[in-house]
């Protein structure tokens, strides 16, 4: 009977300690893993977003007017982003703000390099 309880509180004390162990490395993260990612995504996002204005730049589908709005609305998303990560973590609702003015960016630049606005491209020749 001693050994049977015995190895009942071996077994309790394993599962507690493993339960706990697991929330506490959790916590030292800073939150779920997928913030990580999430925030690797908007970086990339980012990038995705100045370079598709480089391009449009480059292939004159952007005006020199239409790219500056664009660089100031990139730089506008950046400023947000790195005031929100000043605590040293973004929140799950600072993340769907980011991605939400990254989505609306990205509409922008869409829209910008496919109307009928080209930069004059003839000084070229």
């Amino acid at each position: 009977m001693k050994t049977k309880c015995l190895i009942v509180l071996v077994v309790a004390f394993v599962l507690g300690f493993t339960t706990l162990s697991c929330a506490q490395g959790r916590d030292r993260r800073g939150g779920h893993e997928n913030e990580s990612q999430g925030i690797q995504g908007l970086d990339q996002r980012l990038r995705n977003a100045h370079e598709g204005i480089e391009r449009g730049i480059r292939s004159g589908a952007l005006t020199r007017e239409e790219a500056n709005r664009l660089k100031s609305e990139l730089n506008s998303v950046r400023d947000d982003e790195a005031r929100m990560k000043a605590d040293g973590r973004l929140t799950h609702k600072e993340t769907q703000r980011l991605e939400k003015e990254l989505n609306r960016l990205e509409k922008h630049i869409s829209q910008l390099k496919h109307n009928d606005n080209r930069r004059d491209t003839d000084h070229r020749r």
